[in-house]
């Protein structure tokens, strides 16, 4: 009997060997699906962490051109308010400057033709406006609204100088 009992503890340790193998597979089985599915989660956080970085940097980078797009708008509009600002003083140096002793000659002459009419610098090859004509002391005037104009020619050619109201007007 003695037989038997150790092949019945053979079978016994046998099958307790085989068990603990299956266990070992199980938990083994276990560890690498674990082990994967931590892998995967780690993944999945570096690919959302990656693309929320993208994202920013999209939107920094749409940011800064739209920035640049503004800066340059802002220095095109500042560049023609200077260049504005430059003619106008330009103009105002010229003409009152080198105007101006033309103008007083001008008054002169145009004292002697029509007492009290005073000349400005501006004339027109035609009427800005739809003009009503007076005239005052055999002089034709034009008017519109309260602007004065009055023939004058320039070669062959007749211009529209604006000039101060006649007098009673």
């Amino acid at each position: 009997m003695q037989g038997n009992r150790t092949s019945g503890m053979s079978d016994r340790s046998g099958q307790a060997s085989q068990t603990a193998r299956s266990q070992d597979r199980q938990q083994s089985t276990s560890d690498r699906t674990q082990s994967r599915q931590d892998g995967q989660t780690a993944r999945e956080g570096d690919r959302q962490a990656n693309q929320t970085d993208r994202t920013e940097g999209r939107q920094d980078l749409q940011g800064n051109r739209q920035q640049e797009i503004t800066d340059r708008q802002q220095n095109r509009q500042d560049y023609r308010g200077d260049a504005r600002d430059d003619w106008q003083d330009y103009s105002d140096d010229y003409h009152h400057g080198g105007w101006g002793y033309a103008a007083a000659g001008a008054a002169v002459v145009a004292g002697a033709y029509a007492l009290g009419t005073v000349f400005s610098a501006g004339s027109y090859a035609t009427l800005p406006c739809t003009s009503t004509t007076a005239v005052v002391g055999g002089i034709t005037y034009y008017y519109c609204g309260t602007t004065w104009y009055q023939p004058t020619y320039s070669g062959r050619d007749v211009t529209y100088i604006v000039v101060n109201p006649p007098p009673g007007y």
